[in-house]
């Protein structure tokens, strides 16, 4: 059993008396309200600042405040007032406690980058297009022919009314326009596949083994 270092036994104490013989309750059974006995008080002990007795020990090793106890002639019960103040704080009767304890395994997935990485991106490159163009270029020249001809009097009367002629002179000239056409396109996608790993893993855990008899091996009992 551990030893509680909050404490000392009275005993081990030099000049140190209790008030009333009254207050003396070791040898008496602790019981609940409903006369549970939870042990027998076999000490007192004192608070660390030595002033007065804080807790008693059972014969079991287990300790309790004294606060909350209800002192009468036969026992000491752990009554109603003292369930209360545990709840509030006090110190209950205490136990020891040792914990069942197993490893238990959480398996999940996460995406991981394990294969390679395809990047496409577009570019521009220049070409240079050459073509022969044909383009008409006009001229307009002013000759004169020697004729020899004669007219009536009604062509000569319109010939001599006077007459204007004007001609143009046409050019062609190169025009280039551009515009943009989708010839291809170029697709990204990525495909999957499911697999199935097995995954093994070792987990540990406590077992309890409880001796009822400390002198008989055959009370042992596996929890």
């Amino acid at each position: 059993m551990r030893h509680d270092t909050r404490y000392e036994h009275l005993d081990s104490l030099d000049n140190y008396e209790l008030e009333h013989e009254s207050q003396d309750i070791r040898g008496r059974p602790l019981v609940s309200p409903t006369g549970e006995k939870y042990g027998i008080i076999t000490d007192l002990l004192v608070g660390r600042d030595k002033n007065r007795v804080e807790a008693v020990r059972l014969e079991d090793g287990r300790c309790c405040a004294v606060g909350p106890l209800e002192i009468h002639d036969d026992a000491v019960v752990y009554g109603e007032a003292s369930m209360a103040h545990a709840k509030e704080g006090g110190a209950a009767v205490s136990e020891e406690v040792i914990p069942v304890v197993e490893e238990r395994v959480a398996i999940g997935k996460r995406t991981a980058d394990h294969g390679k990485s395809i990047g496409v991106r577009s570019r521009v490159v220049s070409d240079t297009v050459s073509e022969d163009v044909a383009l008409r270029d006009e001229t307009v020249s002013v000759d004169t022919r020697e004729v020899d001809r004669r007219v009536s009097g009604r062509e000569a009367d319109k010939l001599l009314d006077g007459k204007t002629v004007t001609m143009t002179e046409h050019d062609e000239e190169l025009v280039v326009a551009k515009d943009a056409v989708v010839t291809d396109e170029v697709v990204l996608k990525k495909t999957g596949k499911d697999r199935v790993e097995h995954v093994e893993e070792t987990v540990r855990h406590t077992e309890v083994d409880v001796d009822k008899n400390a002198n008989d091996s055959r009370g042992r009992d596996r929890r």
